[in-house]
Parts: C-alpha cells; structure tokens; sequence
C-alpha cells in the first residue's frame, strides 16, 4: 500500500519548506560557474607557470563534479532507482549535481574562448609589439627596411603619406587584401622619376576588405586622418601571404620594386594605439568577468526557481533519499551531504518504528504475486526492506484478528 499509493512517511525536517528559495545552492553554483569562467580565461592571458597553475584549478573544479555527479549515478544504479516510482526523487537529488556539471563545462568553455579572443585581438599583439623597437622619424626615401627589420611602432617623417590612388590588391576567398605605398609627398610617381635613394618601395599600409579591385581607392587604417603619419608593424602572419600577393600586384601594375617590404597599419599616434591595446584588453577582462559573475548568480536562481515549480507539479520530490552506493559512503557523505544527511534521518525514523506481529503470505505459499508487486516498485531493493516486511506483517496480523 505503501509504494503503490507513493505515501511519504514525512522524512522532511519540521518547519522546512519545500518550495522556498535554497540560498547556499544559489551561491554555490554562482561561485562554482563563474570560478570555472575566470580561471579558464585567465590561463589563456597570463604566462606560462601561472597559465599551469590555472588549468590545474580548472581541472580540479571539472574532476569533482564529475566525481560528484558518477558517485551519484552510482547510487541510482547499485540501489535500482530508475524504476518509474523512484523518477521524481532521483531527478530532484541529481538536480544540482547535473547542472553544476553542465554548466561548469560551459563556463570552462566561454572562459577559455573570451580569454583566446582578447589575447590574439588585443593582449598577444601589445606583448609581440613590445618586443620589438620604436623608431622615429624615418624617411621611407633615404631609409631602406632591411635597416628597421626588428621596427615594431614607426613615426614617419613629416609630409610622408599614404598613396591611395596606387595601390595593390589581391582577392581570395571573399576577402580583399589591400596595400598601398608610404612615401615621401604621397605620391608614387610614373617611371624613375621621384624613385626613393635606396631604389626600393620599402613601406606600405595594409588592410583587409578596404579598397576595390584594382585598388584606386585606399581606406585602410586612418586614412581620413590628416594628421596620421605613423605606422604599428602588421602582425597578422595569416594574412601577411596575401598581402605579399598584393604587393606582387602592386610591383606589376606600376613596374617598381620592393626589395624588403614591411607591413604597417596606418595610424596618427603608434605609441599611444599600442598602449590602448592593453588598456581595452583590461577593460573587457573586467567587463567578462562581471557579466560572468553576473550570468552565474542569475544562472542560480532560475534554476533553483525551476525546481521549485517542477516540485510543486509533482515532476521532482524528495520523497525518496537515496542510499549510498556500497563501498561509497564517504564520498556521497562529503560529495553529496544533503541527500546523505535526509537517507541517514530516514533510517533512523524507520529503525525507531514499532514492529509486532509476523507477516503472513496472504496469494500463495510460493509469494510469486507478492515477489513481482515489490519488484515492481523496488520494495525487493529498498533498503528498509525488512523493516517494510513487519509493517505489512503487523497490518496483517491486525486484520486477521478483526
């Protein structure tokens, strides 16, 4: 009667809510999700040692809950409890280690993204960039590159600009790689004349997907900027292949040569778009790492709501505290207390249960029918199974009597 008509014999503790908020939970996925985020992003910014240091807290966070969650599988399949009646209890204990599960990956996985998308946009060329040397006043006429090879932020002379009329161009793949020709009075001249003293075209701007084909018209960098005449050395090495491509094209629509190009964006001031890079690097750290602590908390309360409604829907209950598997005790005691804690009470209220009279086989001496009707809803695996057996044999000693 009692597993086929689900009674609870009221194993929730006196004056407990079943359906009200559960802060400790809220703030313990909020800490677990956006720790996962922070630590994954940070190993893609920081250095080496520290970037170790990183994942192995990332690895840690990851291994507990996947302990978590397979101690608690454990239990589910040693104790039989994806028998139908057990549904609602095993989705309602394995609620939070499932979703802390998840969304820990989910968070390891954004953290690792944002981190490697702010180190190649922002923080990898400041650092690359700092390794190089800053050179000023540099005369594109009488300086050749092969000079400057090691040049990572260059300050131009005055009255050095940007060709735009004659510029090279190179398509592939929807994109269109663009140069164009820094020198002295911005002008590249037809034949020998206005041929720079070292005899080579050295400098030139680059972009993608800012000019026409042929390139007449050069939009790359700051080009509206009157008062741009510096250049940050390109560090894009997937690109730099079909900038050369580019400038191949550029050398046979105008017959000049380019014996030691180097690829700039043009911009007014390097040093200071150098240093902007890390700034803006640092900022949108700042601002990853309060939308995820944000995200996280939210993340908390939605899903401790839900299982609030599902709860008062009859979906989820904590009707049944599952036992720990053989062997596991310890683990289910530290990994998963509250379920450990809510089995313990109950054995304890079952174990202080009266017991009486001896129970008899009421469809047969071989008890196949009363066999199948436990096994069907796990009476024959309940932990309390024979504390179950002198319930049903003290009812039915009182029913014969009557």
């Amino acid at each position: 009667m009692i597993f086929s008509n689900h009674f609870g014999i009221g194993f929730m503790p006196a004056g407990k809510d079943p359906y009200s908020n559960d802060y400790s939970v809220i703030f313990t996925t909020a800490c677990q999700v956006s720790s996962a985020f922070i630590f994954a992003m940070a190993a893609c910014l920081v250095s080496a040692p520290y970037s170790v240091c990183c994942w192995a807290v990332v690895a840690c966070m990851i291994i507990s809950r996947v302990v978590t969650f397979s101690v608690f599988l454990m239990a589910v399949l040693r104790g039989r409890y994806y028998k139908s009646f057990y549904q609602s209890s095993v989705m309602y204990w394995g609620w939070w280690p499932t979703w802390l599960l998840v969304f820990g990956l989910a968070g390891v996985f954004l953290g690792a993204t944002t981190g490697s998308w702010l180190w190649s946009t922002a923080l990898g060329p400041f650092y690359e960039l700092q390794k190089l040397q800053k050179y000023r006043d540099i005369n594109p006429e009488a300086v050749p590159g092969e000079r400057i090879v090691d040049a990572g932020l260059v300050d131009f002379t005055p009255f050095v600009e940007m060709d735009r009329a004659k510029g090279g161009c190179f398509m592939n793949a929807g994109n269109t790689y663009c140069v164009a020709p820094i020198v002295n009075g911005g002008e590249v001249k037809y034949g020998l004349a206005g041929v720079p003293q070292t005899g080579s075209y050295d400098y030139f701007a680059v972009g993608i997907n800012c000019c026409s084909c042929p390139n007449r018209d050069f939009q790359c960098g700051e080009w509206q900027n009157p008062l741009a005449n510096s250049g940050i050395r390109s560090l894009d090495t997937k690109s730099r292949p079909y900038y050369q491509l580019a400038l191949d094209d550029w050398q046979a629509s105008y017959g000049k040569s380019a014996k030691h190009p180097m690829f700039f964006d043009w911009v007014q001031n390097a040093e200071f778009k150098w240093k902007e890079m890390y700034a803006k690097a640092i900022s949108k750290c700042f601002m990853a790492l309060a939308a995820a602590v944000s995200c996280a908390m939210i993340l908390g309360f939605l899903l401790d709501k839900l299982l609030q409604t599902l709860g008062q829907w009859d979906y989820v209950s904590a009707r049944v505290p599952l036992a720990p598997a053989p062997g596991l005790e310890v683990m289910t005691e530290v990994l998963l207390p509250k379920m450990f804690y809510r089995y313990m009470q109950e054995q304890t209220e079952i174990a202080a249960m009266p017991v009486s009279a001896e129970w008899k086989a009421q469809r047969g001496e071989d008890q196949k029918e009363d066999n199948e009707l436990a096994g069907q809803y796990g009476a024959t695996n309940f932990q309390g199974q024979s504390v179950t057996n002198n319930l049903i044999r003290s009812a039915t000693g009182m029913s014969s009597a009557y």
